[in-house]
């Protein structure tokens, strides 16, 4: 029975993950499939056991809407300046439009932000390296 319980709590626990994920409303641009597969997982019965490979998905995709407000000491604002004031010769005018207003970028984002800027500017790299300096 207290499998079935612990069973149960992981279902539910998975589901407010989801739920929170899917309440942001903001930076899904790239992640519409990812989106609409969230939402089937929520119609799936409330006992339902997510498979593991279910729960690693969920957990790629919250990582991947992680939100950043700047990067190396730099707004999303001033890092969407500088790229846009080096990029004329690239075709980014799109993207680049898309956050114009933006004061927070989900983790992809960022990092194309971030790597467009790089060009120009002496920022960290952004990914996976990067990050766990700054945690240290």
């Amino acid at each position: 029975m207290k499998h079935t319980t612990k069973a149960l709590q992981d279902a539910v626990q998975l589901r407010e993950e989801i739920e929170s994920i899917l309440a942001d409303t903001d930076g899904w641009r790239g992640y519409e499939e990812q989106r609409r597969w969230l939402r089937k997982l929520l119609q799936r019965e409330i006992g339902y056991s997510f498979t593991e490979n279910e729960r690693k998905a969920v957990r790629k995709i919250a990582r991947a809407r992680t939100w950043f407000e700047g990067w190396d000491g730099c707004s999303v604002q001033e890092l969407v300046r500088e790229a846009r004031s080096h990029m004329a010769d690239f075709d980014y005018d799109d993207f680049l439009n898309e956050i114009e207003h933006a004061t927070r970028l989900v983790r992809g984002d960022m990092g194309t932000l971030v790597g467009l800027c790089r060009m120009s500017m002496d920022l960290l790299p952004f990914g996976e390296r990067s990050e766990e300096y700054e945690d240290a």
